[in-house]
């Protein structure tokens, strides 16, 4: 027996802590200060709570070769999740590479294109698909769900009805719908699942969805390479509609270079029929069929177009809506700058007043890729520092802004009308975005002949217009989701402390909403995929070119408030630019602390304003360089406002 003497001398074991590995990641606040940080973004909520204030976030390089671009950011256990040496021999082939092969442009036109009968969704039934269990379940979500995402803010029943019929006949359509769906699961997982969280070893989690999706894309993608190698009979509409879905997929994950080679190439098979046929294609009305997939690529166009001309992408992608000077390809192709100035006096075929949002769409649409057209037109013809036309031909496109006024004047009995209670949520949200998209192409239009910035002043009253309209968009979207989850909004649980999560505030809108109040802030919206443009563009200009230090703040929160995807425009992308550009503009003035201190009244002079000249950037990687300058500086001259930086997020 040992005696009490020895048994006081035993000492307990020294519990040793657990070995962690060190969290890199975190604001820079919080590594300072040696605490865990929720890494809440754009401001830390430790950061917030404390009354400190957040300093952002360290740059760094992602390590992974490529990542779930509009998804939350993955932590440390998530950070390979697309990591496509997983599937190996399953990856599918690059689809610039197959561009480059096999050419989708070359297919000779069938001049027999049948005309299908669109079926119901009602009487829409994929049985009878050649379909294994899995491939059948992302089906039915891309029936039930990414359909109507991709839709955007609009109706659409080239995604909810057209797709899926072709789905019956064409495999490789079939693989692209599937390869979607499961795209679509991948963002849900990736959206719903914290950071780190265990997968339990379920097919369920985003790295499984997404390496599936590879699969499938490449599989679609391998059955329309054999078809045209084997010179299958595949009509233009087959070939078309697989360019969408192609374009979709590339969209959707980051890869833009692809996407624009894809609806070039849809843009040149639209251009052969249409001179082999000798008129407008929408001017078909026998082929109901056409005329949608004409619409659907016309806005393709206007999108790569307006990202062009935002982030000014070197060539080879660029995207051309007319042919050059000197090539005879195109009987529209003018000759002189008077003939491509002509095109802004035709008739536009708008209304004293619009029916309904899809004919104020079409006329929009088309309104905007004349817009788009003659600018570039004119621009082949006075070439000037990042396509800026002189003053002198400011006079030729009166009769575009005419015809926006006219638009405007036709459309203002709906926009007035889009909180009547027969108004659904997508339809009021859709002429909110279709008011937004007007007023973008007006200032941007105007803003075409100006070598100064300072000349966006003039647009104060509309870029305020812009940043309600998107208001209106984001709190509708907020509080439908928020009581489809929790039913009685007051009453929703999902908040930290009593207080809003990294979501903006949007006083007065509670007037349109009973149910929100200034201090209350959800977190029930999602990041989202669609391929029409919605709020993103809108607000990119207003954070970019309204000097107003409030605006352009209320629309960066906006931008960042969720991870959305419209075609090719990112949010995040954009709200990250616009905080850079802020950065600069404002370098020197009062700390901005809000609307009412002295620091609001503080305008960005002359001396200090700059454009985005450049922005070369991978979505995979999550890395971009920006570079800006002076306005009406050429590349190559001298410029002291020229900047460039490297980021990553």
């Amino acid at each position: 027996m040992e005696s009490a003497g020895s048994a006081a001398k035993v000492k307990p074991a020294r519990q040793r802590r657990a070995s962690k590995p060190k969290v890199k990641t975190g604001c820079n606040n919080c590594k300072n200060r040696r605490v865990k940080c929720d890494e809440t973004r754009p401001q830390c909520n430790k950061c917030v709570r404390s009354g400190r204030h957040c300093d952002g976030y360290p740059a760094y390089k992602r390590t992974v070769e490529a990542a779930i671009p509009i998804a939350p950011r993955p932590g440390s256990s998530t950070a390979t999740i697309i990591s496509t040496s997983s599937s190996s021999s399953s990856s599918p082939p690059n689809s610039a590479e197959l561009a480059r092969r096999h050419p989708l442009r070359s297919v000779p036109a069938n001049p027999r294109i049948p005309t299908v009968r669109i079926l119901s969704p009602a009487s829409y039934k994929p049985g009878g698909l050649a379909f294994n269990a899995q491939e059948g379940q992302y089906f039915q979500v891309f029936q039930k769900h990414t359909a109507s995402e991709l839709s955007g803010f609009f109706d659409s029943e080239f995604w909810t009805r057209s797709v899926l019929q072709e789905s019956h006949s064409e495999a490789s359509i079939r693989h692209a719908v599937v390869a979607l769906g499961a795209l679509y699961k991948t963002l849900e997982k990736a959206s719903e699942s914290p950071p780190g969280s265990p997968d339990n070893n379920s097919f369920d989690t985003a790295t499984n969805h997404y390496n599936f999706a590879l699969q499938q894309y490449g599989k679609a993608l391998t059955r329309l390479r054999e078809s045209l190698e084997n010179q299958e009979t595949r009509s233009q509409r087959t070939i078309l509609i697989s360019i969408v879905l192609f374009t979709c997929f590339q969209s959707f994950t980051g890869d833009h270079k692809a996407a624009i080679f894809q609806i070039q190439s849809g843009l040149g098979l639209l251009e052969e029929r249409r001179q082999e046929s000798g008129q407008p294609l929408t001017r078909r009305k026998d082929d109901i069929v056409e005329e949608e997939l004409v619409q659907m690529f016309t806005r393709l166009a206007i999108q790569a177009k307006s990202y062009d001309m935002a982030f000014h992408f070197p060539h080879p992608y660029v995207i051309r809506l007319s042919p050059q000077r000197g090539d005879p390809s195109s009987p529209t192709s003018p000759s002189s700058p008077s003939d491509a100035a002509s095109t802004a006096s035709m008739d536009a075929h708008i209304p004293l007043k619009f029916a309904t949002s899809q004919e104020a769409r079409q006329a929009l649409d088309s309104l905007c890729e004349r817009i788009m057209r003659f600018n570039e037109l004119l621009s082949s013809f006075h070439p000037g520092p990042n396509n800026i036309l002189p003053k002198s031909v400011q006079s030729s496109g009166h009769g575009f802004k005419m015809q926006l006024s006219q638009w405007e004047k036709a459309f203002d009995p709906l926009l007035e009308s889009r909180r009547h209670a027969n108004v659904s949520n997508t339809e009021r949200a859709g002429r909110d975005v279709l008011r937004m998209i007007h007023l973008m192409t007006t200032i941007l239009f105007i803003m075409g002949f100006s070598k100064t910035e300072m000349d966006f002043d003039n647009f104060v009253p509309l870029f305020k217009e812009i940043v309600e309209l998107a208001k209106e968009v984001v709190v509708d979207e907020e509080l439908l989701l928020a009581q489809e989850r929790c039913g009685d909004v007051n009453a929703c649980r999902h908040k930290a402390d009593g207080r809003p999560m990294n979501r903006p505030h949007f006083p007065g809108l509670a007037l349109h909403h009973p149910g929100y109040r200034e201090e209350d802030g959800f977190l029930h919206i999602k990041a989202s995929f669609a391929m029409d443009l919605g709020i993103v563009p809108p607000l990119f200009v207003v954070a970019t070119k309204c000097r107003d230090r409030k605006l352009r703040r209320e629309a960066i929160r906006l931008l960042l408030s969720s991870p959305r995807r419209e075609g090719m425009w990112d949010s995040i992308l954009s709200g990250r630019v616009a905080q850079w550009i802020v950065e600069i503009e404002e370098e020197g003035l009062s700390r901005y602390e809000g609307p009412w201190g002295k620091a609001a009244m503080e305008t960005v002079g002359e001396e200090r304003r700059v454009m985005v000249k450049e922005i070369l950037f991978d979505m995979q990687r999550r890395e971009a360089r920006l570079r800006c300058g002076t306005r009406g500086a050429r590349d190559g001259d001298p410029d002291e406002r020229a900047r460039v930086k490297d980021m990553w997020w």
